[in-house]
């Protein structure tokens, strides 16, 4: 796998965001006049912003938190080189700063990327009323702007919802997700596909911790989480409260989101023990869901190729891995972690084994489709489950081709050593499970997902065997 990170000024890594550079390189080359950036912070929005205006004249300035006063100087400040003299004056408002500004911009119009701006919102309401005007005059073009935030609540409010005033203005809006698994052997130097499943149920795909793992050089995963997250010293251990601050998560939205990390997944068992009805928490789940912070998941219906769209089967869990690792491993033990008790850093360690094993399981079925399994055009994978509960006849990945003529049943295993006997038995297993139901005269294909398949053979009782170099590559 092709390597695509480099170094920034600031000795962080730029990781691989082809596909946004080459969308803002479209956005300039056209009639630019507003361009978005959001998702949750540590993704790399400065990052990205920076190696892009490195071939793109431009002017990068990040707001700070402070007053009104403060941050229009602490702006001016920041344009002084591009435009001399224009912090030797003091501004009164913002209209009076915008209106000088687009007076003095360069005819050859650079950009100018405002980073987290947020936190000029919240202390003026009025800037998104007042970029509007700009964005909406003959002249815009001469002042393209590019605004950036990791608030996804409020970068949202700004842009999305139908009532705000930049809704619709915007050429080119860019939401930054994690990196997928795929990226991280290749990036952290990792020695096989094991590893990078490993690591990626630890840290997930945020661009930041990667930087933290490889400047600490850490001897293998587990110390890294020593270090980096266990420890009441590292950098991490805390980083889900700060997750949910970032993005001001209310009382309810951080109370459901650590009971799901927890394990309740369903929304009667979560309503029950906050104490509120069902429909109390419909709209903090689907805020937590637009977060990318939990996963909504329905059993898989193969007559659509997709999961069922409602019911009352839907099932929660953290989206990201990061996050379903804290709360798995670290906030159970957090009083023993926290005095340095052996104790409570072996049990953390006991539940990160179970935390890889259901990542694992993400992770085969978020690869699934890139898999060109059998020659065939396949739909993106689901999970199924026949009952009320997941292990009602559960299928960890499944999945069904574009034409409904073949479907695929899948089982997950995190097995470090493999033996014939523990092949026979989970073979035997899949076996009898009882199949869904599924389209007529469908040719069903059943694979097993195993982190290593060197010494197996490539298929076992019409059961394929996939290990992790075939999920996420080489």
């Amino acid at each position: 796998m092709k390597n695509n990170s480099c170094k920034n000024s600031n000795g962080f890594f730029f990781w691989d965001r082809l596909e946004e550079l080459a969308a803002l390189n479209a956005w300039r080359a056209g009639v630019p006049r507003l361009a978005v950036i959001h998702g949750r912070r540590r993704l790399g929005k400065t990052s990205l912003l920076r190696r892009w205006l490195h071939d793109t004249a431009g002017v990068y300035v990040q707001a700070t938190e402070g007053t009104p006063v403060s941050q229009r100087a602490a702006l001016a400040d920041d344009l002084q080189g591009l435009l001399p003299g224009f912090a030797d004056v003091v501004y009164p408002s913002w209209q009076a700063l915008l209106k000088s500004l687009k007076r003095q911009w360069p005819q050859d119009a650079p950009v100018l990327v405002l980073d987290e701006f947020p936190y000029l919102v919240q202390n003026a309401p009025e800037l998104p009323s007042l970029f509007q005007a700009m964005v909406d005059a003959p002249d815009a073009g001469r002042l393209p702007l590019v605004i950036s935030g990791s608030s996804q609540r409020m970068m949202q409010g700004l842009v999305l919802n139908e009532d705000a005033p930049l809704y619709g203005r915007a050429q080119a809006i860019l939401r930054l997700h994690p990196l997928p698994v795929g990226e991280m052997r290749a990036a952290l130097d990792l020695p096989d596909a094991v590893s990078a499943v490993m690591y990626y149920a630890a840290f997930g795909g945020v661009p930041r911790y990667w930087d933290l793992v490889r400047d600490g050089r850490f001897d293998g995963v587990e110390q890294a989480l020593e270090r980096l997250v266990f420890s009441p010293r590292g950098v991490l251990h805390d980083e889900s409260d700060r997750v949910l601050r970032d993005e001001d998560a209310a009382s309810l939205e951080r109370a459901a989101c650590e009971l799901i990390g927890r394990g309740a997944q369903r929304p009667s068992e979560l309503a029950a023990r906050l104490g509120v009805k069902d429909t109390t928490l419909a709209k903090p789940l689907r805020h937590l869901v637009d977060l990318g912070l939990i996963d909504r998941q329905a059993p898989f219906d193969f007559s659509k190729g997709r999961p069922v769209a409602g019911g009352r089967r839907v099932l929660y869990k953290p989206a990201d891995p990061f996050l379903a690792m804290w709360y798995a491993c670290v906030r159970p033990y957090l009083s023993g972690l926290n005095v340095g008790a052996k104790s409570g850093q072996r049990r953390a360690m006991q539940a990160w084994v179970h935390h890889v094993a259901s990542v694992w399981e993400d992770v085969c079925r978020g690869q699934w489709h890139q898999l060109d399994h059998a020659g065939i055009e396949w739909e993106p994978a689901g999970r199924y489950w026949g009952g009320r509960e997941p292990s009602d006849g559960e299928w960890d990945v499944v999945s069904v081709s574009t034409d409904r003529r073949h479907v695929f049943l899948g089982e997950c295993q995190w097995m470090q050593s493999v033996t014939p006997a523990k092949l026979s038995a989970t073979i035997r297993v899949m076996k009898q499970r009882e199949k869904p139901p599924l389209p007529p005269a469908a040719t069903v294909h059943y694979g097993l997902f195993l982190p290593r398949s060197a010494k197996m053979p490539a298929e076992g009782d019409g059961i394929a065997m996939l290990d992790a170099n075939r999920v996420i590559g080489t």
